[in-house]
């Protein structure tokens, strides 16, 4: 972002309650924690459940920040901290309203291609391996971590030099017309969806709904732009009907990461085939892909996934589609994969001060997700114990019980030799490793992440794996931190 004060009060329609030194200076970026201001940067003021922003502008000024938006008239410290520094307060009526604005405004002001993703299971994770395959040869920027709601969308949008070419926007969403809402300002070129799952039963419904919620993305493609499409979930033509691809000119790209060949007819398409794993769970495949600029006719590639879980193979063949799509070589694009790295709490990979490899899964879980870890535990090759640490999962609504039981039932497929389920949903987890044939003395049934330490800590040995997985309102980081201890 690169705004001035006069630009964004008039994209804001807000009230000028103290004006800058240089109203005409160029801010840098976004921040709405007072705690990571930054050198001429916008600091927006929102309030909290807990805690208001505003009570923190003349902090935030102190910090660095050279203009506020404000929910309310600050207080006279705020103002005279303000006019010390030279900065501007700026008081609207929304200020992630506000926010939003700025976002539309910035998008209309960039000529980056914007490449929007989501889905139920793997967007973070696709999110991340797209960015790592544009950045190769484009100035990329992404969504950070997992800021894909209504206030992260925009923080993505607003994050982009003047001078970025590709834009990487993940999209979340806990009900109908958010992605709608996000696409909005965001104005996506090229869409993927990964899948269609039940992480949001209890707002929606069913899957259908969430089909619905999902095919928002499509919907908002211009003519001319690419949709990429999940061969292999069974909700894909739901959401290309939804999404009215051929009638509105938006060009479907279909990739498959279980070894089946997408077979539409002219359609362009991206697979893998003789997919395998090596002894540590990490994907090895062969990258195919047909009617490409870079792929004359039909090609394929080794390909050797830096990411763990087979599960993965997927993400990868979506984000391999991306880049193709853009231009770039099959080669550069199997290359950029081996070099992916996973995001913090998604399957990272960390080690104990016993030795023990500690994959921290702890970001977020859902049924699906739960089966395509435990599959890459058992895949893990080791002569120490297997150890699964795992805990609630949300907004499953009438699918919840049905969910844990399903993650219990790969705990027992997956052969571990402990499984601690964490909270109370998660004795269902417990409930379903029993009914599979897990022996009962290898299920612990703890209340919460404390509780799971002590069940661990002193007890790993050095060849010891561990798997931390939960929904993220479960704390489970806490459990990995415990642990390395």
């Amino acid at each position: 972002m690169r705004l001035n004060t006069t630009s964004i009060q008039g994209i804001v329609r807000g009230d000028l309650v103290v004006a800058p030194a240089d109203a005409t200076h160029e801010l840098l970026g976004l921040t709405w924690d007072s705690r990571e201001v930054f050198a001429d940067c916008l600091y927006a003021a929102l309030p909290g459940e807990r805690v208001d922003g505003n009570d923190f502008i003349a902090s935030a000024i102190e910090g660095g920040a050279m203009l506020a938006l404000a929910g309310r008239i600050p207080d006279e410290r705020a103002r005279e901290a303000a006019r010390k520094a030279g900065a501007g307060i700026i008081v609207v009526d929304d200020v992630a309203q506000s926010i939003t604005e700025l976002a539309s405004a910035w998008r209309s002001m960039i000529s980056a291609t914007v490449v929007a993703i989501t889905g139920s299971v793997g967007k973070t994770t696709t999110k991340s391996l797209t960015r790592q395959i544009l950045s190769t040869h484009f100035k990329t920027c992404a969504t950070k971590g997992n800021f894909n709601n209504e206030l992260g969308a925009p923080y993505t949008v607003l994050s982009a030099d003047s001078d970025c070419e590709m834009l990487v926007v993940e999209m979340g969403m806990d009900d109908l017309g958010q992605i709608a809402h996000i696409c909005s300002f965001a104005r996506p070129d090229m869409g993927l969806i990964n899948n269609v799952g039940v992480s949001h039963l209890e707002r929606l419904g069913t899957r259908e709904n969430i089909a619905r919620a999902k095919a928002e993305l499509f919907e908002a493609l211009p003519e001319g732009g690419k949709a990429f499409v999940n061969n292999a979930d069974d909700m894909a033509d739901l959401v290309c009907e939804l999404g009215r691809l051929d009638e509105r000119g938006v060009e479907t790209i279909l990739f498959d990461g279980t070894g089946a060949v997408p077979e539409s007819a002219g359609a362009r398409a991206v697979w893998a085939k003789d997919i395998s794993v090596d002894d540590e769970g990490r994907p090895r495949f062969v990258l195919c892909a047909r009617g490409f600029d870079s792929c004359l006719g039909e090609r394929a590639v080794p390909c050797e996934l830096g990411l763990r879980g087979i599960h993965n193979v997927s993400n990868a063949c979506g984000a391999a589609a991306i880049g193709l799509a853009c231009g770039l070589s099959l080669e550069s694009v199997a290359h950029a994969l081996a070099d992916a790295e996973p995001e913090a709490g998604r399957q990272e990979v960390k080690r104990a001060s016993s030795g023990a490899v500690v994959f921290d899964d702890s970001y977020n879980a859902s049924p699906a997700s739960m089966v395509a870890s435990l599959s890459m535990l058992a895949s893990y090759k080791t002569s120490g114990r297997k150890i699964a640490v795992l805990g609630d999962m949300g907004e499953l609504g009438s699918a919840s019980l049905e969910g844990h039981e399903t993650a219990g039932r790969a705990a027992a497929r997956a052969d571990v030799d402990k499984l601690v389920c964490v909270g109370e949903l998660s004795e269902s987890i417990a409930e379903g490793a029993r009914d599979a044939g897990l022996a009962e003395d290898r299920i612990v049934c703890v209340p919460d992440a404390s509780a799971a330490v002590l069940e661990l800590r002193g007890a790993l040995g050095r060849a010891d794996v561990v798997l931390v997985k939960a929904s993220h309102y479960m704390h489970l980081d806490r459990v990995v931190e415990g642990i390395l201890e």
